[in-house]
């Protein structure tokens, strides 16, 4: 992996993962990145805030004066620049930092005034969850694949929200015709940062509430509906696998067993973000709440083929946890590890997103194109 900041394995891996790589897709620029950061001492959170948080401003007022003089591409790429670089100058704050929130909606704010000016529009939608509501954004594929076609729901972890998906595989996704239904769950995005919906153990509800609405709608073919959870949505997507029966296949990029075990003891510096996710006082109540957040004892339930996919060298989430998922799951399963000689061998494969994404998008692609229950992994 490229190491901006030699020795810190968290910055380092943030502007690699989240502005690097989504530069190659419209959310960043990396000269405009190096000049944010050249001159910033690594571990100075407060100096991060504000570099970045006026590169999200001087983008911001970019797109505004283009749209105003009827330029809308050059509107469009400012904007998202503007809503990455917002979304990474909150990512160090505490939970409990107004400028949090703060820069969170400014971040999605500029997400929505892109989206007139994309190509193929998505739609912004909610649904019903436990007499609220969940959203997100439903992107349909272009061609004849808008008629019926499979789709794909897509959620995120920790801390990715629903709007930066997009940059993460909704783009390839479309590309292969894939209808994507990105969405912030419990603890993530809106739920946690508006409305105080703190992530819980039974993940699957959430998942069959997305389930619920996809089957609602008329261009979806619901015979093929897909999930893909990445990061600590490894382990909300395989509560999904194992509890939710109408899904055709899942993906499990970036696999999570046991949130203590496998992510909050394996790497401490994310503790704050988990604890504040979970809705946690102090790392005791943490542990607590944490308990029940593990899979022991249910992916043995999993009714359809699940793919498990890890960084043999993540030193966000153990690689422990692909082994342990990979084990209870019942056949039709698959296990892929990638490491550092190929790339891939960081957390989600983000040192090789090029190579990763499609090995684990044409196999989701093969998998709903062949009869039910009837899977040959490679």
């Amino acid at each position: 992996m490229f190491r901006y900041f030699p020795g810190n394995e968290g910055w380092s891996y943030h502007f690699a993962a989240r502005i690097v790589n989504v530069a190659q897709l419209g959310g960043a620029d990396f000269h405009e990145a190096h000049r944010v950061l050249e001159h910033l001492k690594a571990g100075d959170g407060e100096g991060w805030y504000r570099g970045w948080q006026a590169a999200g401003a001087r983008n911001e007022k970019n797109a505004l004066e283009a749209k105003r003089r009827g330029r809308p591409i050059t509107a469009r790429d400012a904007f998202l620049r503007a809503h990455n670089y917002y979304r990474t100058a909150q990512f160090f704050l505490a939970g409990s930092d107004e400028r949090k929130k703060d820069s969170y909606v400014r971040s999605v704010s500029c997400f929505h005034e892109a989206l007139p000016y994309f190509d193929n529009p998505p739609e912004r939608v909610t649904f019903p969850f436990e007499g609220s509501h969940l959203s997100g954004y439903y992107y349909r594929p272009l061609g004849t694949a808008r008629q019926r076609h499979p789709t794909i729901a897509y959620l995120g972890g920790v801390d990715i929200i629903s709007e930066e998906l997009y940059f993460f595989a909704a783009q390839q996704m479309l590309q292969r015709g894939f209808g994507v239904l990105c969405f912030d769950g419990p603890g993530m995005g809106e739920p946690l940062r508006v409305r105080g919906i703190c992530a819980r153990p039974d993940y699957e509800v959430a998942i069959s509430a997305a389930v619920d609405y996809l089957e609602s709608r008329p261009d979806v073919d619901a015979d093929k509906i897909c999930l893909v959870g990445q990061s600590m949505g490894g382990y909300y997507g395989a509560r999904g696998a194992a509890k939710e029966p109408r899904l055709r296949a899942a993906i499990l990029w970036g696999a999570c067993y046991d949130l203590i075990e496998d992510i909050y003891d394996f790497w401490p510096a994310v503790r704050g973000q988990i604890e504040w996710v979970i809705g946690a006082k102090d790392e005791a109540d943490a542990r607590e709440k944490l308990k029940p957040f593990t899979l022991k004892g249910v992916l043995q339930h999993a009714k359809c083929p699940v793919m498990v996919t890890h960084g043999q060298d993540d030193t966000l989430v153990s690689v422990k946890a692909a082994h342990k998922t990979y084990a209870d799951l019942p056949e039709p399963k698959h296990l892929r590890i990638w490491n550092e000689a190929e790339g891939g061998g960081i957390h989600l494969m983000n040192d090789n997103r090029a190579e990763a994404v499609p090995y684990m998008l044409d196999w989701l692609l093969e998998e709903v194109g062949r009869p039910r229950g009837i899977s040959i992994f490679p």
